[in-house]
């Protein structure tokens, strides 16, 4: 696998201060509340006795405008989160207030182990590490708390070549960037647009603000045939259809970007034809996948793609991440998911139901070589994990492609769940599925093989260790 070596630079750094362990001296930087924003009526929080700044955010989208399949209970309705920022350092002790008294909670991702404390109306908890955390109170709606590293060196508003947004709200619509141009948007700034780029060379989009889409602005990041690129810190937020599309790129990375979409074909990062890709420590609440690898143009293939330490809701019609639907190209390759959180995926698709993650083959790609590492998912409310390789024409014109050597390592289940794995034709099939040390709701996936497990025609050699 190719990695530049600035890039490996880069995310060394990038990894020893997203999500470091507790040092000996706390800091707590409380991010400036944005005139214009709603103040969460429901959660009062405090970091190491500091109050932070707490959003209400609730979409007022056009429900009755919604396209039949988007249609749930749970998209029939505006939807709301809760959501605070800040920086610290060290151990945080969090304490959260609500209005009555608390009868059940609990800390999301399951796997950081914190285990809450509740008094009254009160609930507390420290964090050892930085990154997103979710807060659920009884029936409330879920608070996101995004615990980030300081930034060492803000940029300059009168440096060459960027696009500063200081705190408060700015309508910039889309921002279109240029060779090692940068956009920065501080803590406690609102943009209302998005980005686009096409052929552009170094560019970077940074800072502790939010980018919105005002459920307006359609692919509120569009990065078209550029390299060098680099998104960190950012909320991105409540566009219309997918959130992030990367159209042959190479070498783009994302570190610790929060990404929100509430309406339909909301994809969070989406990489398209593109190579050298890492999604690193980030956070996404979807309604449609969160991740998805696809490559829907002649030509361009995609290679050496890493997603890791990210944590995904998939709140509606979306997996945490999938390979597909649009697999055009000749093929996919190198694409490993390690040391993530899948908290939740749900809803139907051309396929039968979304899953915790999957493969779905929707055209001539030879898709190979994909390592899933240590991933922990909560709850998947169709299929725990799926391959499949379809006649080519859910999203295409077709021919059906190859799905080749994935690993399955140390991956757990919550729930049970079914895992069907389903190749085409003779000359179509699935080769090499191998299973290590997975447990569904605890027990060994061996055990539990021929329950879960539905292997379909064309599908060889798939191991279970």
């Amino acid at each position: 696998m190719r990695v530049p070596m600035i890039l490996i630079l880069l995310l060394a750094a990038a990894s020893a201060c997203a999500r470091p362990p507790a040092s000996g001296n706390a800091e707590v930087i409380a991010y400036p509340a944005v005139p214009g924003l709603s103040s969460s009526d429901l959660f009062q929080v405090r970091v190491n006795d500091q109050e932070v700044w707490t959003e209400k955010f609730r979409t007022h989208m056009d429900i009755g405008a919604f396209p039949e399949w988007f249609v749930e209970p749970y998209t029939s309705v505006q939807q709301e989160v809760h959501q605070a920022s800040f920086a610290g350092t060290g151990t945080l002790d969090i304490s959260v207030r609500v209005r009555d008294p608390i009868r059940s909670a609990s800390i999301h991702p399951l796997s950081s182990g914190i285990k809450p404390h509740v008094s009254g109306n009160v609930l507390t908890f420290s964090l050892l590490r930085l990154g997103p955390t979710v807060v659920q109170i009884d029936n409330l709606p879920p608070l996101f708390l995004f615990a980030n590293a300081k930034e060492d060196e803000p940029v300059s508003s009168t440096a060459p070549g960027v696009h500063y947004f200081g705190p408060g709200i700015h309508r910039a619509g889309y921002i279109t960037l240029k060779d090692s141009e940068t956009v920065y948007i501080a803590a406690g700034a609102v943009v209302y647009g998005g980005i686009r780029a096409n052929g552009a060379h170094h560019i970077r989009i940074l800072g502790s603000g939010i980018l919105d889409g005002d459920s307006k602005f359609s692919q509120m990041v569009l990065i078209e045939n550029s390299n060098d690129v680099l998104f960190q810190g950012l909320m991105i937020r409540n566009g219309d259809g997918w959130t992030n599309t990367l159209r042959s790129c190479e070498d783009v990375t994302y570190l610790n970007v929060k990404v929100l979409s509430f309406g339909p074909a909301g994809d969070g990062i989406d990489p398209l034809g593109s190579k050298n890709v890492r999604i690193q420590d980030c956070f996404m609440r979807c309604t449609d996948d969160c991740i998805a690898i696809k490559a829907p143009d002649l030509g361009h293939d995609v290679r050496d793609v890493i997603i890791q330490g990210c944590t995904m809701i998939g709140f509606a019609f979306s997996d945490g991440v999938t390979i597909g639907f649009e697999t055009d190209a000749d093929s996919i390759c190198n694409v490993t998911v390690r040391d993530c959180d899948v908290l939740l995926s749900r809803g139907g698709s051309r396929v039968e139901g979304h899953s915790g993650f999957s493969i779905i083959c929707d055209g001539p790609a030879d898709i190979r070589d994909v390592l899933y590492d240590n991933i922990r998912v909560e709850k998947a409310e169709v299929k725990l994990f799926e391959l499949n390789i379809t006649d080519g024409t859910k999203y295409g014109s077709g021919p059906p492609g190859h799905i080749e050597n994935v690993v399955l390592r140390n991956i757990s289940w919550a729930k049970e769940g079914p895992i069907p794995l389903t190749g085409f034709s003779e000359s179509h099939k699935i080769k090499g599925v191998t299973f290590e040390n997975c447990t569904v709701a605890g027990r060994p996936l061996r055990d539990l093989k021929s329950k879960l497990l539905h292997i379909g025609s064309f599908v060889e050699d798939v191991v279970i260790k």
